[in-house]
């Protein structure tokens, strides 16, 4: 129960104004609202036979497997868990000790630790209900399946009504932490994380800030699926998710007047809306100093319009090292990378996509324009001047592409694996219907759920 806790004044904007001291600091606890507490309750259940140890026991595995493993559970499984809390029990442990020993081979068992889908043969089979509801509730909450829809699976009454079924995990409360943990590995906005930011180039990018940078992303795709609105968003769009602290950095002519809380609001800035122009996503795509048009043209290859480039050979010099110190702009050094063998091949699907990006710097915020040339000749031919130009192709021209990269890696998500060549060819051909409608965000969460490579094992 011990906690260290530390409080740090980062002063840093050099700026003449009222400090914040602290005298002292008070905590008082633990508090619970009832004793036991719900978790303990939550395992050791009430019940008549509680002075009866041994017929006790098996009502609390006989509870806590099938929440455990997700389906029911066979006699024989439940005896396997109660022998082990008798031979703890005969090794002289308490009760509750003993039940624990039993719990903890529960919870070891690949029954819990993994999704296990069995088969009848080696032609594609429909997911039991069981498996079914796992799958639901792992993809649209991240957790396992409440006794809701466990009861469901029960009843064999998960796939009547599954629109419905669908509309109730999309309601869900929890289907917002789907949406984070999705957009987080999607984006790679661990790479925000582990960028070491020059705090003299960027003095206002400290740790409050980026706290609030790091959440824009997120904020965004959480407006865009509750909203049901098109994908063009994530590419261009006429409003930002902000809150005070974020409209502060950017420097917005509006503020949300929302404290800490992300809000829509409506911008006049050329350079904002949509996700490419985050500063969570420019910044993690940098070195900390410098912006990198290598790094963010190989990220929107492989995360926007799904054509990735080829990995690069062994022993390749990363862009700096390739012409020691720094003298050349930037597409003499670009040439003079692409100019060693092996390196012109993958550069010319990343570089043409990077280069716009150059608008903006390693913080997220627009360069001076007299110093930035961010044209680019795009791998087919089309000529853009920078980012805006370069949302504008892929939110008019492009967007199909866009809206098949978004469905493979809402698939991956989903099943936990990479899509095989059929499923995606099944994935291109099947998503048409959700065009006409400008591909809404919370109906191709609905889209991958209706899918064979979901639904079937």
């Amino acid at each position: 129960g011990v906690r260290e806790i530390g409080i740090r004044s980062q002063w840093v904007d050099g700026a003449d104004m009222p400090r914040l001291r602290i005298h002292s600091v008070e905590f008082e606890g633990p508090f619970y609202e009832m004793w036991p507490p719900r978790t303990h309750r939550g395992i050791f259940i009430d019940s008549p036979h509680q002075a009866n140890l041994p017929r006790y026991a098996r009502e609390i595995f006989e509870d806590f497997m099938p929440r455990a493993w997700r389906r029911a559970v066979r006699e024989e499984e439940v005896d396997w868990a109660h022998r082990i809390w008798e031979k703890a029990l005969a090794d002289g442990g308490s009760f509750e000790e003993s039940v624990k020993e039993g719990l903890l081979a529960v919870l070891t068992s690949p029954q819990f630790l993994l999704l296990i889908e069995t088969s009848e043969g080696p032609e594609r089979e429909n997911l039991g209900p069981f498996e079914l509801a796992s799958k639901l509730s792992f993809f649209f909450w991240g957790a396992p399946p409440d006794a809701r829809l466990l009861e469901m699976a029960a009843d064999r009454g998960l796939r009547k009504g599954f629109e419905d079924l669908l509309d109730l995990c999309l309601n869900d409360p929890r289907f917002e932490d789907t949406i984070e943990e999705f957009t987080f590995q999607w984006l790679q906005l661990d790479k925000f994380d582990s960028v070491e930011i020059d705090r003299l180039l960027f003095p206002r990018l400290d740790v409050h800030t980026r706290a609030q940078v790091k959440r824009e992303p997120i904020e965004l795709m959480k407006h865009l699926v509750r909203e049901n609105l098109g994908l063009r968003h994530i590419l261009r769009s006429d409003f930002v998710v902000v809150n005070d602290a974020l409209a502060e950095y950017y420097g917005l002519a509006h503020k949300p007047g929302s404290g800490l809380d992300f809000v829509p609001i409506r911008h006049d800035d050329p350079s904002r809306g949509g996700l490419l122009s985050q500063a969570a996503i420019l910044t993690g795509l940098s070195d900390g100093r410098e912006s990198n048009p290598v790094t963010r043209g190989a990220w929107l290859a492989r995360k926007i319009i799904a054509e990735p480039p080829a990995d690069p050979p062994p022993n390749v010099p990363a862009l700096e090292e390739s012409i020691g110190a720094r003298r050349l702009n930037l597409r003499e050094r670009l040439e003079l990378h692409r100019s060693k063998e092996g390196c012109l091949g993958c550069h010319e699907k990343i570089d043409p996509w990077g280069v716009p990006f150059e608008t903006m710097d390693a913080g997220g915020l627009p360069k001076a324009a007299q110093d930035v040339d961010a044209s680019s000749v795009l791998p087919d031919g089309t000529a853009v001047r920078d980012l805006n130009a370069l949302k504008d192709y892929l939110a008019d021209e492009r967007l199909d592409q866009v809206a098949f990269s978004f469905l493979k890696h809402l698939g991956t998500y989903a099943i936990g694996r990479a899509l095989t060549y059929g499923e995606i060819a099944d994935l291109k051909q099947e998503m048409g219907g959700l065009a006409d409608s400008g591909y809404p965000l919370r109906d191709m969460f609905r889209f991958v759920a209706t899918r064979d490579f979901f639904l079937k094992k």
